[in-house]
């Protein structure tokens, strides 16, 4: 549970939400939530398995906040780990910078987002980077457990959308039968 004071989220919880308990699937919703909400990115979702190394995808023009214009095709990748203060590195995508290089063969992926519940360094984003653009993809971007809490922790409506964050079940796991009656 995310301690609150009054409206506010208290110290502790300013600092990290248990994002490694969420459970992948969760995981994965909160990420294509914070790219609409956030980034400001309609994406196209794919089901949970064979979804071809793409947990959403977008086509068109991506307007960041820095004015900078991206178009083609967007390939969004969530990477979940259950595991506390784990740090992501370049080697750890090997498997997934294989999968990307098909995606750009065939014309799939222009830009690569990751977004992960793991920290990222600054110099492991900038190998990570380079493993993804040594196999084609033109734009790289990274969203590390810091950038993710800190958009939670900013956004009233992105904790309204993804309750799961203040360490809720959803619903159908608080409700049972006599709820319906």
């Amino acid at each position: 549970m995310i301690p609150l004071q009054g409206n506010r989220l208290t110290s502790k919880a300013r600092e990290a939400f248990g994002l490694h308990s969420l459970g992948w699937s969760s995981f994965q919703q909160l990420c294509l939530t914070i790219t609409r909400e956030v980034l400001g990115q309609t994406v196209e979702s794919f089901l949970d398995s064979g979804d071809g190394g793409r947990d959403g995808a977008f086509v068109g023009t991506w307007k960041t906040a820095r004015q900078e214009h991206l178009s083609g095709p967007f390939v969004v990748q969530c990477k979940f780990t259950s595991k506390i203060n784990f740090t992501l590195k370049a080697s750890d995508l090997f498997d997934e910078a294989k999968k990307v290089k098909k995606l750009v063969t065939r014309g799939l992926c222009d830009s690569y987002v990751l977004m992960t519940n793991a920290e990222i360094s600054g110099t492991g984003a900038e190998k990570i980077q380079s493993v993804f653009k040594a196999v084609g993809v033109k734009h790289v971007v990274t969203f590390g457990s810091t950038w993710i809490n800190q958009q939670i922790r900013e956004s009233k409506r992105l904790r309204m959308l993804v309750p799961r964050v203040y360490g809720l079940g959803d619903l159908s796991q608080i409700l049972d039968e006599r709820a319906y009656l």
